[in-house]
């Protein structure tokens, strides 16, 4: 998975969307770029940002409770402005139990 996600960071016009800090580490560990850090900054300044930079926006968010609503809502929110969500990737972290980014292998 990290490789596969590494190749579609380094498209210009993909971006990885995460919650906090430590994702953000743990993604850089694997190569990975164009993340985006939510924490602390407002959902609309976030998807302004996103919306005038890439093209396509993975949704990397935590799979507890909070982390599931903040993907429906990003999710809603770049889809009825055009733009593609991938959400593929937290479907295969699912699929191996993982449940915070941070804690990847």
């Amino acid at each position: 998975m990290e490789k596969k996600l590494s190749e579609v960071s380094q498209k210009g016009d993909t971006c990885i969307l995460v919650e906090g800090i430590n994702d953000f580490r743990k993604l850089k560990k694997y190569n990975i770029d164009n993340i985006i850090i939510l924490k602390g900054q407002k959902y609309y300044d976030i998807a302004e940002k996103i919306l005038n930079n890439y093209d396509k926006a993975i949704i990397l968010f935590d799979l507890d409770k909070n982390g599931k609503k903040m993907t429906e809502k990003f999710s809603s929110l770049l889809k009825n402005e055009g733009l593609e969500v991938d959400l593929s990737f937290r479907d295969f972290l699912k699929n191996l139990n993982v449940e915070e980014i941070e804690n990847l292998p």
